[in-house]
């Protein structure tokens, strides 16, 4: 065998091997860290948001395409009451989020799910938080406390103040 042909065959394993190693979830996780990409956890007060208001649904897209430029979401859910029907467990399945039907408090219900992100998920950056409603305020500061990065998301008439100072960034659905 040549040089010629040695180096032929070495760059097709190296290519190989580059590709398995690339694929790999642990280096995409750190070239997303590497290029600046976050991952991100949204949790949406689903009876506090998933409705209709001044002849405008507002729908799960609308979240989706206001994050946007903060990463990539990778743990994606909505928490409804018990009331919720399958026609609107089936809609928020199709647009790519969990839902989770909670028997108790929606907030508190939202509240253990961003503790459970951030306990079981050691990669969340940034934790989005979908509600007009007050009550979500200590689940944004115990997030900030732990060092995590987070977001609210929601739409006037009704969109609180408090959570708008205590969310590092706001984001308006019009």
């Amino acid at each position: 065998m040549n040089d010629l042909e040695e180096t032929a065959e070495e760059r097709k394993l190296y290519e190989r091997i580059s590709d398995r190693i690339l694929s790999s979830s642990y280096l995409q996780a750190l070239r997303g860290r590497l290029t600046g990409e976050k991952k991100l956890a949204v949790l949406v007060d689903g009876p506090n948001f998933l409705r209709k208001t001044n002849d405008k649904q507002i729908k799960l897209e609308d979240i989706d395409n206001k994050i946007l430029d903060f990463g990539k979401a990778t743990i994606k859910k909505v928490v409804l009451n018990e009331f919720a029907s399958q026609k609107l467990i089936k809609a928020i399945t199709n647009s790519g989020y969990e839902p989770i039907v909670s028997v108790h408090d929606i907030h508190i219900s939202l509240a253990i799910e961003a503790m459970n992100v951030i306990q079981k998920e050691k990669q969340i950056d940034m934790v989005i938080l979908a509600s007009r409603h007050a009550r979500v305020n200590p689940i944004l500061i115990k997030l900030k406390e732990k060092g995590i990065e987070t977001a609210v998301v929601g739409f006037e008439p009704g969109f609180s103040v408090a959570l708008k100072k205590s969310a590092d960034y706001t984001l308006l659905i019009e």
